[in-house]
């Protein structure tokens, strides 16, 4: 396994199979690269909804 890594995201784009019960992502970098993610239909369900509704972080800077 890779680990973690953050890219510059040019463009994406998401496609569902309902036959395998999938989600297919591939995310264009900046670099050229092409990534892509296979994911459930429930984790991708799961991550539209932290999208739509992000949780607060409280700042301890301030």
């Amino acid at each position: 396994m890779a680990g973690n890594r953050a890219i510059a995201v040019r463009d994406w784009s998401c496609a569902m199979s309902d036959e395998i019960g999938r989600v297919v992502l591939a995310i264009n970098s900046t670099d050229g690269d092409t990534t892509f993610v296979l994911m459930t239909i429930s984790q991708a369900a799961k991550i539209a909804q932290e999208l739509r509704s992000p949780k607060l972080v409280p700042r301890y800077d301030i």
